[in-house]
């Protein structure tokens, strides 16, 4: 019997004593964060549908992206077209922003978080989100990244509600681009150097750089008329001259109307093997050099079979006709300003790649 009384006594302090540590640790335990996994703009993914421009702000910097039927433009570019993959992701990544954890709501404490706003001389980027009646359907301030502890998983990016104190630490990454010309759809043109046949190059005070390749599948490009005395410095930069379409990125464009390209003096020409002519105006305003280009498909005198080559990546007459139309609705009526080095390809000079003979 007095076996038995110990056993349960025993067991009801080891239920009491469990009782009051729960106890204790409830009333030790850090208060639930009532944010927590909340969507930053729950109302967002809903009316994704009435979703018509996006303004972007940062140190006193404005700029918007506008929707165009089923794309987007960017109207402080002249409306030219937005990477549209862009635009719907960083909308995707907006709607799904979540709450990690809250933060401070003391303003003072805002412009450590770089959350103090966007205006001039401020480090917050400001995104607005409006439908087609100018309404406010999202509006954030972005601050600085915390990067996690333990993996990519507790990355976070410090956040606030613009006309609210209370800061956010939210889930993930989220840095929106703040450089307009980034957004724009940034393929220019696409033309492998495999296919270059010729290339000529006109300065400003009229010298000519001819070079060409002795056939399809050939991609040693030649230069034309080097004098006697003279050698080629390097075959690599020569060769480089039929990279100049390959991969033909913007850094920024704008309407054409308004550079007189009319009067232009540089110019940069390239006839590809299977019948592509892409001709590259240049002007200058003020620092800036601005390019135009005209597209067109003219057939070969001998038509190349593309089969014939399979290195030369040609293509047959119909589809070389189509790329030249597809790429001349694009850039009919812009200018762009192109990457310093592939300026750097489309202007080079005899100088540039020759040297006087030992």
């Amino acid at each position: 019997m007095r076996a038995k009384t110990l056993i349960v006594l025993a067991a009801a302090t080891a239920v009491l004593g469990g009782a009051a540590i729960y106890v204790n640790a409830g009333k030790d335990a850090a208060p639930v964060d009532r944010f927590a996994n909340e969507l930053v703009f729950p109302q967002l993914a809903p009316r994704a549908a009435a979703i018509a421009a996006v303004r972007i702000e940062r140190d006193g910097e404005t700029f918007a992206l506008a929707r165009a039927g089923d794309g987007w433009i960017m109207p402080g570019r002249d409306g030219y077209p937005v990477d549209g993959d862009l635009a719907r992701r960083f909308l995707l990544e907006l709607g799904a922003l979540r709450v990690l954890e809250s933060r401070t709501a003391n303003p003072a404490l805002h412009a450590e978080l770089d959350l103090d706003g966007a205006a001039k001389d401020q480090k917050a980027t400001r995104v607005a989100v409006l439908d087609a009646q100018g309404a406010v359907l999202a509006d954030l301030l972005v601050g600085r990244s915390r990067m996690g502890r333990q993996g990519t998983a507790g990355d976070g990016t410090f956040v606030r509600r613009n006309g609210e104190n209370q800061v956010f630490l939210a889930r993930g990454r989220f840095a929106p681009e703040r450089d307009a010309a980034k957004w724009l759809d940034r393929r220019v043109a696409n033309v492998e150097r495999e296919r270059i046949a010729r290339i000529e190059l006109l300065a400003v005070d009229g010298e000519r750089l001819s070079a060409a390749k002795a056939g399809p599948g050939d991609n040693d490009v030649q230069l034309a008329d080097v004098p006697d005395d003279r050698r080629i410095k390097s075959a690599f930069d020569v060769n480089l001259l039929a990279s100049a379409l390959e991969g033909l990125d913007l850094d920024d464009a704008r309407k054409a109307e308004g550079l007189d390209f009319d009067a232009a003096r540089e110019r940069a020409e390239y006839r590809t093997f299977d019948g592509l002519v892409v001709r590259v105006d240049f002007v200058q305003e003020r620092d800036l050099r601005w390019a135009r280009l005209n597209v067109s498909f003219e057939a070969p005198a001998e038509p190349v079979d593309p089969a014939a080559h399979p290195n030369a990546r040609l293509r047959t007459p119909e589809d070389a006709a189509k790329q030249a139309e597809e790429i001349a609705a694009r850039v009919r009526g812009w200018a762009y300003r192109f990457p310093d080095f592939k300026i750097e390809q489309m202007t080079r000079r005899v100088a540039d790649l020759v040297e006087a003979k030992e």
